[in-house]
């Protein structure tokens, strides 16, 4: 049984290092798409030894380009896949990954996601992973997926889903914790790599919605106007006053 991660990645060099170190001790080998990055990124994922994938393509064609890796990881001999991105951890409550799911018949299991959220009190060191530790107590509404990458499989836009013609869905045995919006500096970063991919394509306007009007605020308000939004949304200066968070870092910090 041979389980491969998936990933599609730009410019996330503050956190990437700890994740897919994370999703090394979880699979049997990682395959990356580095979609241009332009900080160390790359030159991470080369210390790191994953096969990576030169993707020049700036459009964001997430589900087509992951559904290609999916494939991609299947001619290699992988029985499941995970599609992962770059700044979330996976893990099991019940053990290394491939083993809780080389134990599943299915053809897909379903991982709820955790957001985790900076505040005033991160440590002033680390990784992102390793700075921020508290989190929200409910799970996003949308959940992730691992998969069998069997013919025909498409992985979803966002890698929420995997369409097949038939699913007996494992639940309960993954969880996913999700690190998307660490300071200013990175959400800055993220959103002009996101209106920028989003514009790329041909997709309907409502497929990244969110980035395409956040990339309108930074041309027409700058960094600052992102910097309120950061902290307006993504920033608790004081964790421990907000009844919807609550201070669980990730298990695999105990297990590096």
């Amino acid at each position: 049984m041979t389980v491969v991660g998936i990933s599609l990645v730009k410019d996330e060099g503050d956190i990437i290092e700890a994740t897919v170190s994370n999703m090394l001790r979880q699979v049997d080998e990682v395959i990356v798409a580095d979609n241009g990055s332009q900080d160390e990124t790359r030159e991470i994922l080369d210390r790191l030894g994953v096969e990576v994938i030169e993707d020049p393509e700036v459009g964001y064609f997430q589900s087509r380009k992951m559904s290609a890796l999916a494939l991609r990881a299947a001619e290699q001999g992988a029985d499941w896949v995970i599609p992962f991105d770059a700044d979330e951890i996976w893990y099991s409550p019940f053990g290394r990954i491939a083993d809780v799911l080389a134990a599943h018949q299915g053809a897909v299991a379903i991982a709820p996601i955790y957001d985790h959220v900076a505040t005033g009190e991160d440590r002033p060191d680390g990784n992102a992973v390793e700075r921020i530790g508290w989190r929200r107590r409910e799970a996003c509404p949308l959940h992730k997926v691992a998969c069998r990458p069997l013919l025909p499989v498409t992985i979803s836009q966002g890698n929420h889903g995997a369409i097949y013609p038939t699913q007996n869905p494992l639940d309960g045995q993954l969880v996913v914790r999700h690190y998307p919006n660490r300071s200013v500096e990175q959400l800055v970063r993220k959103v002009r790599n996101g209106a920028a991919a989003y514009a790329a394509t041909d997709l309907p306007l409502d497929q990244g919605k969110h980035w395409r009007e956040w990339g309108q605020l930074l041309e027409q308000g700058g960094e600052e106007a992102i910097g309120d939004l950061f902290r307006e949304w993504y920033w608790s200066a004081d964790p421990s006053a907000d009844p919807h968070l609550i201070f669980d870092p990730a298990p695999c910090l105990s297990q590096s």
